[in-house]
């Protein structure tokens, strides 16, 4: 009987140590939400939020490869730049022109603290696109792009009602499911870009409305690439970035991704957290 008794006592001092020890292993709360068991989790997990925080941004942007999408997205690409020479007018718009509008919205983004709604700054980044390459681009590229634009304005079709402009359509729609599709966003990026083409403002001016300040351009120079592809695509915007930085404006790492997606044309600031962002981007 002793010997049963020796046994639960100890059973019990084990249970009184471990439930000392519970006590003594502090949850640390914010609120409700446990960030962490104890001191040394709570400093661990401090140390990786502030390296995410600190860790440098870079700028990511997805082009859309031409004929690798859906039968549906590839009809809607014939219908909006035609069935003669596609691929070269596709390559043309979002290879060699909408790069340097994603670069806009860089601009934006790390120079400038203008406050405009998001219709008002694909205008200005549009605006921005086309002075771009009317200081450094080819006539050549440029009046295939107006070709392009107008062709696609009269074929492309969208919800906006008659008389409605495209300005009006989107600030309207901007953050229906609704807007966001081929036609309707299509359209009224291709307006946008007709209406750029035809005020053909200066880049010092486009550069004064994005709310950059002494910016004294270097002399005019042609930026010329033979053919437009992935590998020049990517060149166009390192030859921008360098451009960028001789004008005196904050840049930081660009990247460029291609997408199976036609649809898939945009731009994002990400953390490049210890360095993994660019590693699976090199892979």
């Amino acid at each position: 009987m002793r010997k049963y008794t020796s046994k639960t006592n100890k059973i019990e001092s084990e249970d009184n140590r471990m439930l000392k020890t519970k006590k003594e292993k502090k949850q640390i709360k914010i609120g409700k939400l446990v960030i962490a068991d104890s001191i040394t989790e709570l400093i661990i997990v401090m140390t990786f939020v502030l390296t995410y925080f600190l860790s440098p941004n870079i700028f990511l942007i997805t082009t859309a490869r031409f004929g690798t999408g859906s039968e549906a997205d590839n009809n809607n690409v014939e219908i909006v730049f035609g069935s003669e020479n596609t691929e070269e007018r596709f390559k043309t718009y979002f290879q060699w022109y909408n790069v340097i509008h994603e670069l806009g919205h860089g601009i934006l983004r790390y120079n400038s603290d203008i406050k405009i709604s998001a219709v008002e700054e694909e205008q200005l980044v549009n605006d921005f696109a086309l002075a771009y390459w009317l200081y450094y681009g080819e006539e050549e590229k440029i009046s295939e792009l107006e070709n392009i634009v107008n062709y696609a304005v009269d074929n492309i079709k969208s919800d906006a009602p008659e008389g409605v402009s495209y300005i009006k359509f989107a600030e309207e729609n901007w953050n229906k499911p609704s807007f966001n599709t081929f036609n309707n966003y299509g359209w009224f990026q291709f307006s946008s870009v007709k209406e750029s083409l035809n005020k053909r403002l200066s880049l010092t001016d486009v550069l004064k409305e994005m709310g950059i300040k002494n910016i004294n351009l270097p002399e005019k120079e042609l930026l010329q690439y033979s053919e437009i592809n992935e590998k020049t695509s990517t060149q166009i915007i390192n030859d921008a970035v360098e451009n960028f930085h001789k004008w005196g404006l904050e840049f930081p790492e660009v990247y460029q991704t291609f997408s199976d997606n036609p649809n898939a044309n945009y731009s994002k600031t990400v953390k490049n957290f210890l360095g993994l962002y660019t590693f699976l981007l090199n892979k």
